[in-house]
């Protein structure tokens, strides 16, 4: 997770004073839902319908209707009002878009409560403190609502914050203090999402909302941030964090799988737990463990490789000597016929035992030569 940075929220607070007038009544049909919302932003872009806005809303998971009940018995409560923008004729919902969607489809209802509570509560008019200040101040507010105080946004909803904000002529460390977030934190998020828009230009979709989309976003931010799996992409970060990296495309696919799946490829994957990925970037480091991977060998098999070939080759000598304490545990019960056997075995763990050690000195000699180059 990125680090947070330490934040002077008494400043951010003077930014954001919006000095707004005091509620203003507006019609329900002068109010429009915000396509910069970075909750519908990242899961719906910047082409969104307001009737595609309001299915997302009601239907997916930001639950608007769950609203809906507490309309019903109390009416709108004034002292929440929506917070707008004046656009020409009409409104920008900036906060409130989950209940200006609960109070649109109350209007449309066809459900007898919810139209008897709609005229009796007059809710095609609400309250509405309209925002006179510019980008900045907006931004300013924006960040200290949703992610230093309610903190309801998810990463990626962050992320598309921050393109907001750099859009908008301010630099990663303004960003930073916006979103209480460091400046390297910001441009891990960020690589992340080239990459999610890059999964999606290969046909590979993942999800990205909820609990299931913010999993998705944190694995694949967290195998990237990794020394060995940078190396297997040849990742190859842009110095503008709005562009996206270079990388091995194909290198990349095979990521996907092995965190996600690929029906592309039908690669199986291989990730059970956070803590897998740790181990998938061990393997990447070792040519053979990668090979298996990319035959669409399991992580486990991927790591026996790595095992073979690493430190953990004394793992497999102390299996061995522990087989053999073992074996001399049943010498006893050894007949004359079995005897012959044992010697047959005995005589080729010998040999084993001089293969072994005459490869061992070979690579003693080899990684001497190498550290005096």
């Amino acid at each position: 997770m990125p680090k947070k940075t330490t934040t002077d929220f008494r400043e951010l607070e003077s930014l954001a004073q919006l000095h707004l007038p005091l509620n203003e009544p507006l019609r329900l049909d002068r109010l429009r839902f915000d396509l910069q919302n970075p909750r519908i932003f990242e899961r719906l872009g910047p082409k969104a319908t307001q009737d595609e806005i309001q299915s997302l809303l009601v239907t997916g998971d930001m639950k608007a209707l769950e609203l809906v009940p507490s309309f019903i018995e109390n009416g709108y409560i004034p002292y929440e009002p929506l917070i707008v923008r004046r656009v020409r004729d009409y409104f920008v919902v900036l906060e409130g878009n989950r209940r200006l969607a609960a109070l649109r489809s109350m209007q449309r209802s066809q459900d007898a409560e919810e139209i008897a509570a709609f005229k009796k509560y007059k809710l095609n008019e609400v309250p509405c403190t309209v925002f006179e200040g510019g980008d900045r101040q907006l931004l300013a507010y924006l960040g200290l609502r949703h992610l230093s105080k309610t903190k309801d946004w998810s990463p990626s909803a962050k992320g598309s914050f921050v393109e907001r904000v750099l859009k908008a002529g301010m630099d990663l460390r303004e960003a930073g203090r916006l979103t209480n977030t460091s400046v390297n934190g910001l441009r891990q998020i960020l690589l992340t999402r080239r990459l999610f828009e890059t999964a999606g230009s290969l046909g590979l979709d993942l999800p990205r909302s909820g609990a299931e989309g913010e999993t998705t976003f944190w694995h694949l931010g967290d195998a990237i941030r990794r020394t060995r799996t940078k190396e297997y992409l040849g990742l190859q970060e842009n110095p503008n964090p709005l562009k996206a990296p270079t990388f091995d495309e194909t290198k990349f696919e095979h990521l996907i799988g092995w965190l996600y799946g690929n029906t592309k490829t039908r690669q199986q994957r291989v990730i059970e737990s956070i803590r897998d990925i740790g181990y998938l970037d061990s393997c990447l480091g070792n040519k053979r463990a990668t090979e298996r991977l990319e035959e669409g060998s399991s992580l486990a098999e991927a790591r026996e490789e790595l095992e073979a070939a690493g430190a953990a080759v004394s793992g497999h000598i102390g299996k061995a000597k522990r087989s053999i304490q073992r074996a001399m545990s049943g010498i006893s019960d050894v007949d004359k016929d079995g005897l012959q056997q044992v010697k047959d075995a005995t005589k080729e763990l010998d040999e084993a035992t001089v293969q072994f050690a005459n490869a061992l000195k070979t690579r003693e000699e080899i990684l001497q030569k190498a550290s005096k180059i």
